[in-house]
């Protein structure tokens, strides 16, 4: 609507620049033939359906199950089986605020927010990683877990693979 609103705008101003002046002449030196444009910026709205789960399980060299799961703020969740996983292809399902609410809890209870963002060996090739992301409460946090990960995060990516997946996941088109 702005973007229209704006074009209307340009398109006035060109116009009126371009119209043959009937009246008076104005002399080249009058500031009175100066064009402005005003545009109107509003202050950005928080999108009201923003990611607060991201889930992601990367592939190996063999028959790792590859998969991500998404969660938005309204309870919406979209799954993609990519390999190797349970299901294959897109699927949805939705979220009670208090399921969520017991995900942040639980990554409050070990501390997520405050653990590093990768646990990783470059040098070893052949291990799938699992990327988690909470963000939530004004708590923003990315960890990419592939190597010497701490015990407390596995387990609760293990229960948190186990709390998104036994979801009833329903087929999902994009069309």
């Amino acid at each position: 609507m702005r973007f229209i609103l704006f074009l209307a705008v340009l398109a006035t101003t060109i116009s009126c620049k371009n119209h043959k002046n009937t009246g008076t002449e104005v002399s080249e030196t009058d500031s009175s033939t100066t064009d402005t444009v005003v545009v109107l910026v509003e202050t950005p709205v928080e999108p009201k359906d923003s990611l607060v789960i991201a889930f992601d399980k990367t592939p190996c060299f063999g028959r790792c199950p590859t998969y991500k799961v998404k969660v938005y703020a309204s309870g919406f969740a979209i799954y993609e089986g990519i390999n190797f996983a349970e299901k294959m292809g897109m699927y949805s399902t939705r979220f009670k605020p208090s399921q969520i609410e017991n995900i942040y809890q639980s990554a409050l209870e070990i501390g997520y927010f405050d653990l590093k963002n990768e646990y990783n060996d470059p040098l070893i090739s052949d291990l799938p990683s699992t990327i988690s992301r909470i963000n939530y409460k004004a708590n923003d946090h990315r960890i990419m877990a592939r190597y010497n990960v701490p015990e407390k995060l596995k387990i609760f990516h293990d229960n948190l693979a186990v709390t998104l997946l036994e979801k009833d996941w329903q087929p999902y088109s994009i069309r």
